[in-house]
């Protein structure tokens, strides 16, 4: 029977990382010829290259959220192109539109890969963290919403990532009730996100009367606290 893969953009790094994490799972990672293929079972009832890549994005872009909510410092995964392999072994490639590859700082991550008696991975058949997080942003759109603002990595994506958490569990009394984040620790991350005078135009708000808090939230800082803020809901659900 005909394949589908789509070939992916990345840090190599994170790619092969990845790939271990998904071993034995669907969809997987396949690494062949230098390169990176996602496989998805649900694509291959599929007949039309643009279905593929159409079905293949909106899935790239959730894994792609939920690794770097798990791992923090990811480069972008994005679709280079779609391939169907037919089952003489052809390759037929698809190209959309223009590829540009931009490559980032080189990062290396330590992995671990189980191996078996013949020195091949064994499949990983425990759910990752990664895996529970795509699962859970396929049936919670407004987790995949919070990912996607968190993504984003500026002020107003944080803050719109830490309002969807927060309306979740009924405001900001849910969160400190249950212990994700300080009263403190809120406000000190809203005060700083809704201040020209702590941000200057990277605020929320251009207004004066948004008062800096004496001890102003890094961006560093932010992106650490909403993201276990996101994470901590989602272990919840």
């Amino acid at each position: 029977m005909a394949e589908w893969r789509v070939q992916l953009r990345g840090n190599n790094s994170d790619l092969q990382e990845l790939e271990q994490i998904l071993l034995g799972h669907d969809p997987t990672i396949i690494h062949e010829d230098d390169n990176f293929y996602l496989k998805f079972a649900k694509w291959e009832q599929l007949r039309d290259a643009e279905q593929v890549r159409n079905q293949a994005k909106l899935l790239i872009e959730l894994l792609d959220r939920a690794t770097y909510l798990h791992f923090r410092d990811t480069a972008p995964i994005t679709i280079d192109h779609v391939v169907r392999i037919e089952d003489d072994g052809y390759k037929q490639y698809f190209v959309f539109g223009a590829a540009v590859l931009t490559l980032g700082p080189g990062r290396l991550r330590a992995t671990a890969t189980t191996a078996g008696p013949e020195g091949q991975p064994i499949e990983n058949t425990q759910k990752h963290a990664i895996i529970r997080v795509l699962q859970i942003s396929e049936s919670y759109p407004s987790v995949a919403d919070a990912l996607k603002f968190l993504r984003e990595g500026d002020w107003v994506g944080l803050y719109k990532a830490y309002e969807i958490a927060r309306d979740e569990v009924r405001g900001n009394e849910g969160i400190i009730r249950r212990g994700w984040l300080t009263k403190k620790s809120i406000s000190r991350f809203t005060q700083t996100a809704q201040s020209r005078a702590a941000l200057g135009d990277e605020a929320r708000h251009a207004s004066r009367k948004y008062k800096p808090p004496k001890e102003p939230m890094s961006i560093h800082e932010a992106k650490a606290i909403i993201g276990d803020l996101l994470q901590k809901w989602i272990d919840s659900l």
